[in-house]
């Protein structure tokens, strides 16, 4: 109703009332007046209330706008393959070209993707529509005007003291010296193992303008400061994963440190694991450093060695057995574990106050360490997983690889040939300045590996360096050489001489191709330390045993003095280094005890008729003879005995079996049945077990590279992978070697597998072009296979039985890529190995220097880069181990992804990226 009509109705209603009082017509007038004005008061207020407010709409719109592109802009970031961009520190002018892949890779190395256009497109400043965010375009539109990057120095509370703000126009302000690496997952140092979620944080605050428009014209604007939280987290995870802040990674974590729900592990690494069939961790001091390299700039520590358990939630510390010394410790392998754990004892070290009462310290660690749930400073995280099997003769595996029918390695580990035991040994004798070197080659046809003995002529080689006429190949599928020596039909000699012959010596070139011949006789004997005595009545005899068979017996007829009773007789080893083996039957009189020892012993040179078998023992192979076998007396029954002969040559090899130790009467030795074998014990394959990639297998030698007096140089081994990786296989359910901690003098079958010490050691090298005589550039750290796969050299073991020893050795010289005497690009699987690395520090071991202790303590600093995949594992010395990227997301290379990772409930990606969250802080004006 208007102001007019009411008057008007109010005016007619007045005329029908005159007649009652005059006054009705004033009084009517005035409440007009009144009303007329009260309404136009009412709707002026009313007008400006509603200006009012809609300026403050507008004004709270704008301010809406500008809080939603914050939302906006940070949403996209935190998109996976983003989230570099929240760390960067990348000028916004830059954004558009900048590198911002992430670190994040699956279990094929692959990244989330490509950042997106959206994200990158921030940076230019421009506005953009709040709903469809197209350029200055809608009525509702937000532009990012400036970027904050800001985290703390490493370990520091103030997580904002380092600083880069930017804007589109390239304006760009720092404080400090911001960078990406400042935001990790990294425990601050002095701190129990178990990582601190979100202590190394950082932040990013966004500046974002708003407009909001009518009919094309900018009615409102707002700017919003917005800071928002940035914390890193394991990739592939959501917030609270094992490495940042959810499921514990070892028992005891502190559950209000946790940051989400997530249970499982992420950035596991499967570079270092021990425990398998029982297994422990061998840790004392705290001086061991376990690192990775996660650029070309930047090393860190790994994240955790895995100790395997028999099922989810067991622990694995010295509570529980699992971590040694412990209350549980015993004197062996090492007697001094029990003081260790104790304290010091008669014949350990007087300043030992055991690790039952010690308190975390430089030299014990940190309580975790000492509790056995770290091992210095590194999480033993507990786990069920079963990894893949190596598989063996009989059983099926990933990585078993089958010898060629009839080929040499088949040959040699047939059951019904020697008991299937003609692995060879490298420096059975621990001879001192010992250099041997393998090389591959993939540059003929079919590739092939070669051996060179590089050793001085005096223990059997041909000197340093190796020339192109020294290589002895032993690849390939060849049949097997033999050289039997049955004695039937065999004839003495005249009686001022022992000395035999067989009925067919006419033909013995070529039933015996290796053996040689001095003036048409065969054997010579050694009888009472001379080579002529009478041949009926002497210590050493051929005998008949019925049906025109034959043995040579010795002691025959009395006692014998120590090592002047022998059988011998000189082969041309020329052209056959590596391939070697000596066979013979051993039996013996009741009498004969396991004190009763028969030796076998070699020499070369040349020498009369008459002098085939006579000289002293001694370490010169060129002018005394070198024992390589010790076998105990028998008196029961028949061993066949063994003798690798790999590390000989030479054309007049000289070998001789004979009493080792002193004998009483009638305590004597049968012997019959003396094979050479020449074989071959490695191949190339085309394609590899558990790989596509071609290689070069090889039987398990055992490396006896510690000398037999402590005063002489340990061995060298060369593993030259130039023409392809190698692999050896000590994973048969019948090869026994290796049960044994110490290491016999000369080495026999229960020795470690690999023994080295005194500066010995194995290094791999790779050279390009043609074949080397000398290559000497080591392996880079950074050519490895992805965990699981085969890498440039291996070692597989057995799955199951007794334990295998291996006591790797490396005393390394310099740092960096000028470093010798260390090994990279290796892999150690084996599920009942006793792995011992030992270095400057260790018993038998120099202790370091201090040039030494700095390298030790440099990134570079490492003495061996690869994996191990143990039983137990015990670290002695000042050990470095270099650990190769070997998280989560390479385990689609050692099993299917479908059951080896639901199985171990582990996130398949490696890396650590950024997540935004938390508004801390808004500023709108």
């Amino acid at each position: 109703m208007t102001p007019k009509f009411l008057l008007h109705l109010l005016s007619a209603r007045s005329k029908g009332r005159r007649s009652q009082s005059g006054f009705s017509m004033l009084a009517g007038i005035l409440i007009i007046l009144a009303l007329v004005a009260g309404t136009v008061g009412l709707t002026v207020l009313t007008a400006n209330n509603l200006l009012g407010s809609r300026k403050q709409d507008t004004r709270s719109d704008a301010l809406s706008v500008a809080e939603a592109g914050a939302d906006q802009i940070i949403s996209v970031l935190n998109q996976t393959e983003n989230r570099k961009m929240l760390v960067s520190g990348q000028g916004m002018n830059q954004w558009s070209t900048a590198d911002f892949t992430s670190p994040c890779r699956d279990k094929d190395n692959n990244t989330p993707g490509a950042p997106t256009a959206t994200a990158r497109n921030f940076g230019d400043g421009k506005f953009r529509d709040l709903a469809t965010l197209a350029v200055n375009t809608g009525d509702r539109r937000f532009a990012l005007k400036s970027v904050t990057f800001s985290a703390g120095k490493e370990s520091a509370a103030d997580r904002r003291s380092e600083s880069i703000t930017t804007t589109p126009a390239g304006i760009t302000t720092t404080k400090g010296s911001f960078s990406s690496d400042l935001i990790n997952l990294q425990d601050p140092p002095d701190t129990p193992s178990t990582k601190l979620p979100g202590y190394n944080k950082g932040y990013i605050t966004l500046t974002v303008e708003s407009q909001v428009l009518k009919n094309g014209v900018v009615k409102s604007t707002a700017t919003v400061t917005r800071e928002f939280e940035v914390l890193p987290k394991c990739c592939g995870a959501s917030l609270g994963s094992g490495g940042s802040g959810g499921l514990a990674a070892s028992i005891g974590s502190d559950p209000t440190q946790s940051l989400g729900g997530e249970s499982r592990f992420c950035g596991v690494e499967f570079g270092m694991i021990a425990g398998l069939n029982g297994g422990t961790v061998w840790s004392n001091a705290a001086n061991d450093r376990f690192t990775k390299r996660v650029s070309s700039t930047k090393v860190t520590s790994i994240l955790n060695i895995l100790g395997i358990v028999a099922k989810d939630g067991d622990p694995f510390d010295r509570a529980s057995n699992r971590v040694v010394p412990n209350k549980f410790s015993t004197d062996v392998p090492d007697v001094c574990d029990p003081a260790r754990w104790f304290g010091s004892s008669k014949g350990c070290s007087s300043s030992w106050i055991g690790l039952a009462n010690a308190s975390p310290s430089a030299f014990y660690g940190t309580k975790d360490d000492i509790l056995g749930l770290s091992i210095s400073g590194i999480p033993i995280i507990p786990s069920a997983i079963t990894l893949p099997t190596i598989g063996s003769e009989v059983t099926a595996g990933k990585y078993a690889f089958v010898w060629s029918s009839g080929g040499g390695p088949a040959q040699r580990v047939d059951p019904s040939i020697d008991g299937g035991q003609r692995y060879p040994t490298l420096n059975p004798s621990g001879s001192g300045g010992f250099r041997f070197r393998f090389r591959t080659r993939n540059d003929t046809n079919p590739p092939r590996i070669e051996v060179c003995n590089a050793s001085p002529t005096t223990i059997g080689g041909t000197g340093f360096p190796c020339t192109n006429t020294d290589w002895t190949t032993i690849s390939g599928t060849a049949d097997t050489v033999e050289n039997l020596e049955d004695f039937k039909g065999m004839t003495g000699g005249s009686t001022a001489s022992t000395r035999y012959r067989s009925a067919y010596t006419n033909s013995t070139k070529n039933a015996h191709p290796n053996w040689v011949n001095v003036s048409n006789w065969q054997w010579y004997a050694l009888d009472r330390n001379n080579n002529d005595t009478n041949a009926g009545n002497g210590r050493v005899r051929l005998v008949s045993t019925g049906g025109g068979d034959n043995n040579i017996q010795i002691g025959v007829g009395g006692s014998m003095s120590a090592q002047q009773n022998a059988i011998c007789r000189p082969a041309d080893l020329s052209g056959n280094l590596g391939r070697a083996t000596l066979s013979f039957n051993q039996s013996g009189s009741a009498q004969v005890d396991a004190t009763d020892e028969l030796w076998v012993q070699v020499r070369t040179g040349s020498a009369s008729s008459t002098a085939q078998c006579t000289g002293s023992t001694g370490t010169n192979i060129t002018n005394s003879w070198v024992t390589v076998a010790k076998f105990p007396g028998v008196n029961s029954g028949t061993e066949t005995r063994v003798v690798s002969l790999a590390d000989y040559q030479d054309s007049d090899t000289r070998i001789r079996i004979i009493n080792g130790t002193a004998t009483g009467n009638n305590e004597t030795h049968y012997i019959d049945d003396i094979n050479l074998r020449l074989s071959d014990w490695c191949e190339y394959s085309a394609s590899s077990p558990a790989s596509a990639a071609p290689g070069f297998h090889c039987l398990g030698p055992i490396f006896n590279l510690d000398p037999d007096s402590s005063n002489l140089t340990g061995g060298f081994v060369t593993m030259d992978a130039s023409g392809g990786p190698i692999s050896f296989y000590y994973n048969r359910t019948d090869d026994l070697r290796g049960s044994s901690y110490s290491t016999a003098k000369p080495a026999n079958g229960s020795s470690p597998l690999i023994t080295i010490g005194s500066s010995a050691a194995i290094e791999l090298v790779k050279c390009a072009g043609g074949p080397s005589n000398t290559c000497s550039t080591p392996v880079p750290e950074t050519e490895v296979a992805l965990v699981g796969d085969p890498d440039n050299l291996n070692f597989f073991g057995r799955d199951s039985g007794s334990i295998q020893v291996v006591r790797f050795g490396i005393l390394p010289s310099g740092s960096g890529g000028s470093a010798t005497g260390r090994i990279a690009g290796a892999w150690f699987y084996m599920p009942v190995g006793y792995f011992e690395m030992r270095t400057f520090g260790c018993a038998g071991f120099p202790s370091a220097s201090a040039a030494q202790r700095a390298i030790f303590n440099s990134d570079d600093g490492w003495i061996f880069s690869g994996r191990i995949w143990t039983q137990s594992f015990k670290p002695c010395g000042d050990v470095h181990i270099r650990v190769p990227p070997s998280s989560a997301s390479n385990l689609g290379a050692v099993i299917a992804a479908s059951s080896l990772l639901d199985d171990i409930n582990f996130v398949p990606w490696v890396g650590e990226d950024w997540v935004a969250r938390s508004v801390t802080n808004s500023r709108p004006y």
